[in-house]
């Protein structure tokens, strides 16, 4: 049995939706949104994560990115103020 070809996760977190889906294809991953039944969100700002930028999965695999709207009322969560700032891979400082 072949083992899976393994990527790298990279940090989507602060990065505008958009790019965000950009970063995750070029990285060999698919960046979703937590309900997938919905089409993927591009307007706002990745505040969340899930795996963790810095882990190995296999190529293909989804991370699932939770969106910040902008002023605009894009996003896909409601805008939240988080208790702590937060890292460049989504974890509190």
């Amino acid at each position: 049995m072949d083992e899976p070809d393994l990527v790298l996760v990279p940090a989507l977190v602060g990065l505008p939706a958009a790019e965000a889906h950009e970063m995750a294809i070029s990285a060999r991953v698919v960046a979703v949104d937590p309900d997938p039944d919905t089409p993927p969100t591009v307007s706002g700002t990745v505040t969340a994560q899930q795996p963790l930028a810095g882990l190995r999965v296999p190529a293909g695999d989804p991370v699932t990115i939770w969106v910040e709207p902008d002023d605009d009322g894009g996003g896909n969560m409601p805008r939240l103020q988080p208790d702590e700032p937060l890292d460049g891979a989504g974890a509190n400082t």
